[in-house]
């Protein structure tokens, strides 16, 4: 399987929309449709580093234009992919093994087995308008060179936008994010996994946290904790693990030399990334005995928690589960508190927060097969900074929890 995408799937959503392939730029979505790692020309973060093509036709395969110092990575990770190549400023040269004498000779044996034109030259960087040329042949190799083409043009910039729409004059260009966006909404087994294992990471870095922390710790020395947890946890994982805290010590919030001391609430917003898949949770503590205002402030979280919870279900929008969740603190007293949204959807992005949103304008219908973070966050300067976060797999019979940390609030002895 190339990637993650369900290419049956992206045909429905492509033939609705009346697109004839989707053409990817951003290296996140690169990586989502071909499983490998877009190249350090993704880095720049402009259009032309790679394009892949998604065919709406299912009998067509994928097919990528990618940096040709990553074309064997590339083929490696999707060989039934038609690939083309441009070049970028990295030289690597094969070493020529089958002749003998001065090393600089076998190198230049070596750059001749390239077949190079003579006025061949690398580009400081990479130059769009070379692959957008391999983008075209690839169109025209799977008879796509007037197809209406969808772009991630939540991605590219203004200006690599115009210059591809000048490069494909004869290919219709539209906006393809919304179709990206809503193909990446239902996840495959393998991401499903991803996110598990982000989930079941960041457990077992909260725990350590909670045994070993202790009143006179700084900020620091609390992640450093949750991050031990973590790569102890991680130890033998064949994927890359990388972890973002969002920290919030005492009742305001204080700065990372500043030290724990009875009675001070802590927030622990955790994102822990496995394969590019960030999952999203987070567990409130306090240092010693909670106030009883402490108390109360979370068992508001919790109740709205059950609410919303009890609605997350497959057929209701995510505008429903935003209004029952909202009604719930209002009945708490809470009349006028206003949150943007009380969740999101995880997967594969440069943030862990993810399209579609638990908004009150969202007309997104839930779906089995979804993965959606659900979170109350109570933010009361003064008192404490609370967020209670589960992460969801949407199943046909409701919502199954991929955590098993209780949703209490914890203490620190």
């Amino acid at each position: 399987m190339t990637g993650f995408v369900d290419r049956q799937r992206a045909a429905q959503l492509m033939g609705r929309a009346g697109i004839g392939a989707l053409v990817l730029c951003a290296p996140e979505a690169f990586h989502y449709a071909t499983g490998a790692w877009i190249g350090p020309a993704g880095l720049f973060r402009r259009a032309g580093a790679g394009f892949v093509v998604i065919p709406a036709r299912q009998d067509l395969p994928i097919g990528v234009v990618v940096a040709d110092f990553n074309v064997a990575q590339l083929l490696l990770a999707a060989p039934e992919a038609v690939v083309r190549s441009h070049p970028i400023w990295i030289e690597s040269v094969p070493l020529e093994t089958g002749t003998h004498g001065l090393l600089a000779e076998r190198i230049e044996a070596g750059l001749a087995t390239l077949g190079r034109a003579p006025d061949f030259s690398r580009p400081a960087t990479f130059d769009l308008a070379g692959a957008a040329r391999q983008l075209q042949a690839l169109l025209e190799e799977f008879g796509l060179e007037r197809a209406t083409l969808g772009v991630d043009l939540d991605f590219i910039p203004s200006t690599d936008f115009a210059a591809i729409q000048a490069l494909l004059p004869d290919c219709p260009v539209v906006d393809g994010s919304p179709i990206l966006d809503r193909l990446r909404t239902i996840k495959s087994q393998r991401e499903i996994d991803l996110l598990q294992q982000g989930i079941f990471l960041s457990e077992a870095g909260l725990e350590r946290l909670q045994v070993d922390a202790m009143a006179g710790m700084r900020q620091a020395d609390l992640i450093a904790l949750y991050r031990k947890g973590v790569t102890e946890a991680a130890a033998g994982l064949s994927h890359p693990v990388v972890t973002a805290e969002y920290v919030t010590l005492g009742a305001r919030a204080k700065g990372a030399d500043a030290r724990a001391v009875a009675g001070d609430p802590l927030k622990c917003d955790m994102v822990c990334t496995v394969g590019s898949y960030a999952s999203d949770m987070s567990r409130n503590f306090t240092f010693g005995t909670p106030s009883a205002d402490q108390a109360e402030l979370h068992a508001i979280a919790e109740r709205a928690f059950d609410d919303g919870l009890a609605v997350l279900i497959p057929g209701n929008t995510l505008a429903h589960v935003h209004r029952i969740t909202t009604e719930s603190l209002a009945r708490q007293g809470l009349r006028s508190y206003r949150r943007g949204h009380f969740g999101h959807s995880v997967g594969q992005s440069v943030f862990s927060e993810q399209w579609p949103f638990i908004a009150a304008d969202s007309d997104v219908v839930i779906e089995a097969g979804m993965v959606l973070a659900f979170e109350i966050p109570l933010y009361i300067d003064g008192l404490a900074s609370f967020n209670l976060e589960d992460q969801f797999l949407i199943t046909a019979d409701g919502p199954a929890a991929m955590n098993r940390l209780p949703r209490r609030l914890e203490r620190i002895a």
